[in-house]
C-alpha cells in the first residue's frame, strides 16, 4: 500500500493518537510495509511497547523496538497471538471479557456463513 492509497484522516489520526498512547501493542507482524512499520516509534518516549509475535520484528537499529537494553519499556512475547492475547487477559483478570467477546464473533460468522451475507 503506497502512501497516495491511504485515505487523509490516516494521517490526521497518526499524529493526533499516537502521542497520546499510553500502551501500544502489536501483534502478528513482519513490520516490513509502510508506513505502517513505522508506527511503533510514533509514541511518546517511554511508552510501554509490547509485540505478540512467532519471532522478533522491528529492533533498534533497524526499526525501534529495543527488549535488550535495561531500563527499555518494549517487551516481546514470544508465540501465537491467540496465547499472547488469552495470556495478557489473564494478567488483566479480563479472561472473561475476553471469552465473551471471542464467543461475539464467532457467533457473528457462524451467522454470516449460514446466511451467505457479509456483516
Amino acid at each position: 500500500m503506497t502512501r497516495e492509497e491511504l485515505p487523509k484522516r490516516y494521517f490526521e489520526y497518526v499524529k493526533k493518537d499516537f502521542p497520546k498512547c499510553d500502551l501500544l501493542i502489536v501483534m502478528g507482524t513482519s513490520l516490513q510495509v509502510h508506513p505502517f512499520a513505522s508506527l511503533i516509534e510514533k509514541v511518546a518516549s517511554g511508552t510501554p511497547r509490547l509485540l505478540i509475535n512467532r519471532e522478533r520484528v522491528g529492533e533498534y537499529p533497524y526499526g525501534g523496538f529495543d527488549f535488550s537494553s535495561s531500563g527499555s519499556a518494549d517487551i516481546f512475547f514470544h508465540g501465537d497471538c491467540d496465547v499472547g492475547c488469552q495470556q495478557l487477559a489473564k494478567l488483566l483478570k479480563w479472561e472473561s471479557d475476553l471469552e465473551r467477546l471471542v464467543g461475539d464473533g464467532k457467533a457473528r460468522l457462524n451467522q454470516r456463513d449460514a446466511s451467505g451475507a457479509r456483516l
